[in-house]
């Protein structure tokens, strides 16, 4: 008997919209190229259409205060149903009905920049028919685009460094958001690995391997900046410089940098 209720209760239940997002990354992408990413919101339900469905899509953002960017250089934004319009970092496309086991699809052409923190997508769905289950709504995704790999030079090369200074920083892309706030310097990579600049009593040390650079500045103090970067192009690298603070830490002010041959 018991067994009949539960087949009629089941039997008998409520209709209800199912709705799932899935984010599909291109399958290979470089840095600053612009390039593809899908955003799917399906109705895996196979009793219930889902009205008045919107689809939200996070794009990476930047570390700049008090304003926040979009962390690359956007493209075209296009969805298969539905308008999407975006206000800040957020994009939000208003689909409409999405029916019993269809789906609909946005995509976004974006161009990531090299980055030292994650390039973060995340997507959510939403459903003005009652009753849709939340825990599938969401997905998220992390940018990775590929690098370039930068010759090391063969004879002492004067190199342009570009470089903004502030806390929480994560990409060269945001000093070029300001453009006032970059500074420059010139410094000579020797074939030795050394480097040579019209700074006195400092000097400093590269290595170059693959697509990643490394060099530090150094004075009769110690160590006075480090810099990490990858080829984004032919003949640059971006990366961040971190300052170490001479107790065994770093100050919390930080600079991207662009260095180029």
């Amino acid at each position: 008997m018991l067994a009949l209720v539960l087949a009629a209760s089941s039997a008998f239940a409520a209709p209800v919209p199912d709705l799932t997002t899935t984010i599909t990354a291109p399958s290979s992408y470089a840095v600053d190229a612009s390039a593809a990413w899908t955003f799917k919101v399906s109705n895996v339900s196979t009793n219930k259409n889902a009205s008045g469905v919107k689809l939200f899509i996070q794009l990476p953002q930047t570390n700049t205060s008090p304003t926040v960017h979009v962390m690359g250089v956007l493209g075209t934004i296009s969805t298969t149903a539905g308008t999407c319009s975006r206000s800040g970092t957020l994009v939000t496309c208003t689909v409409g009905t999405v029916n019993k086991g269809a789906s609909v699809t946005a995509t976004v052409n974006i161009a990531l920049p090299e980055s030292a923190g994650t390039l973060d997508f995340s997507t959510t769905a939403t459903t003005t028919t009652s009753g849709d289950p939340l825990g599938n709504n969401v997905d998220t995704e992390v940018g990775n685009p590929s690098n370039v790999t930068v010759a090391a030079p063969s004879v002492d090369t004067d190199v342009d460094n570009s470089h903004c200074t502030g806390t929480n920083l994560e990409s060269y892309y945001e000093c070029e958001l300001y453009t006032s706030s970059i500074s420059t310097h010139v410094a000579t990579f020797e074939a030795d690995g050394d480097i040579s600049f019209d700074f006195p009593d400092y000097w400093g040390s590269y290595l170059i391997t693959g697509n990643k650079l490394e060099f530090s500045y150094e004075s009769a103090a110690g160590t006075e900046a480090e810099f990490v970067g990858y080829g984004v192009d032919a003949s640059c690298w971006e990366g961040m410089t971190y300052f170490p603070d001479g107790s065994g830490g770093y100050s919390s002010y930080v600079s991207p940098y662009r260095v180029c041959l």
